[in-house]
């Protein structure tokens, strides 16, 4: 085992070796003189790119020709005057944020030789109206379009073998899983698509409503996350699955029903939405932190009767977990059953219309955050039950003005009252 580590050892001290950073006539690049490549870097010495900028096809180093084959990540990263930039056809991996935070950047090509294209590589590219991925690409990242609040139009080549653009749907699917991974305010989601992956309408200031199909089953982690105008959106009765930060800050949704085929909820899904009923089907089995927080004008919530994990007590307005009896989500109109022992994490977070609540005497630990950001709470009253106050439970309660910690309280988690000015 000695030997094979130092081997190892020695060759990761070779690679490193073998790679040099330099500055050769305005980029930053790592010359890898083992494998004979250079990888342009983000700028070492504070150089913003702007304008049209060209990348060389290859760079000289020490009297040696490297072709450019790779972007580095991050490396045109917050260029807001950067309007266009030509790639060359020796380029094959874009890596991730490559060109986020470019505003100006109206116009790109991506060449032919690209095989690969990271996570978040257009972030905020606001001005960018189209796109077009070449047959060549066989990888795509996550979040690729987030914040392109200008995009329309998204084509993939008709001769590229894992990723499609079929009936026109100005989007970009993955063709052996049908799944959309990244969309525009343009696109129309073809009725063979079964899941809308992470991030894939990312902050889309411009979709104000969309059809899902019935073939969907799944909707990804952040898939609508910050669409803010999004006003309208049916989820089919085939979603078994609804992932984290799903619909996060969809704050011109007013209404959502939640189908009985749905089984996952995830945490933060449906945060900050301006609605005022819920209604969780019995089909549903798992519900994370937070999947209706900050919905400050929630009045109403109701769990399915049949459902075995989750229940709605004594129309409590609130979701408690039936086996542990931790009411885990509640909203202004909550009010707590006798036979709760825990207010879970996050459980009223960001309910900015409660004012005041009664915690029962079968209460014995209110979990962290559990009532943050409630700043329209001014008093409380923790009965003698309580033995346990996690973080930030009460912080962020600006018009908190009174506290009654019983004896019973042994441990106070760190933050539990800041911010309570």
């Amino acid at each position: 085992m000695k030997k094979v580590f130092t081997l190892n050892v020695l060759l990761l001290i070779s690679l490193m070796c073998s790679a040099e950073q330099v500055k050769i006539d305005g980029f930053w690049y790592e010359i890898d003189t083992e494998a004979k490549f250079a990888e342009i870097l983000t700028s070492q010495d504070g150089t913003v790119y702007n304008g049209n900028v060209v990348i060389p096809k290859n760079v000289t180093h020490n009297g040696v020709e490297y072709p450019v084959t790779i972007i580095g990540e991050d490396a045109f990263w917050d260029c807001p005057e950067l309007t266009n930039i030509t790639i060359p056809n020796s380029v094959t991996s874009i890596k991730d944020y490559a060109f986020g935070y470019c505003y100006g950047l109206t116009s790109i090509t991506i060449p032919n030789s690209v095989t690969s294209i990271g996570s978040d590589v257009f972030d905020y590219c606001i001005g960018l109206t189209s796109i077009t991925i070449p047959s060549s690409v066989t990888s795509i990242g996550e979040y690729l379009l987030s914040g392109c609040e200008s995009l329309t139009s998204i084509v993939v080549d008709g001769e590229n073998k894992y990723y499609d653009s079929r009936e026109n749907c100005n989007a970009i699917i993955e063709t052996s899983t049908n799944t959309l991974v990244a969309g525009c305010q343009n696109t129309l989601i073809p009725s063979s698509v079964t899941s809308i992956g992470a991030g894939a309408f990312y902050e889309c200031a411009g979709l104000t409503s969309i059809t899902l199909p019935e073939s969907l089953t799944s909707i990804g982690n952040s898939a609508f996350d910050w669409c803010t105008n999004l006003s309208s959106i049916t989820i089919p009765n085939s979603v078994t699955h609804i992932g984290d930060y799903a619909f996060y800050a969809c704050l011109s949704l007013t209404n959502i029903t939640i189908p009985n085929s749905v089984t996952y909820i995830g945490d933060y899904t449906f945060y900050g939405l301006e609605i005022t009923s819920i209604t969780i089907p019995n089909s549903v089995t798992s519900i994370g932190t937070a999947a209706f927080g900050a919905c400050s004008t929630l009045t109403n919530i109701t769990i399915e009767k049949g459902n075995g994990l989750y229940d709605s007590r004594e129309n409590c307005n609130a979701i408690i977990e039936t086996n542990t009896n931790t009411l885990i989500q509640g909203c202004q109109n909550t009010i707590i059953p006798n036979s709760v022992t825990s207010i879970g994490k996050e459980a009223f977070e960001g309910c900015t219309s409660l004012t005041n609540i009664t915690i029962p005497n079968s209460v014995t630990s209110i979990e962290g955050g559990a009532f943050y950001h409630c700043t329209n709470l001014t008093s409380i009253t923790i009965p003698n039950s309580v033995t346990s106050i996690e973080y930030y439970t009460f912080a962020q309660c600006e018009n908190l003005t009174s506290v009654n910690i019983p004896n019973s309280v042994t441990s106070i988690g760190g933050g539990a009252f800041s911010g309570c000015i």
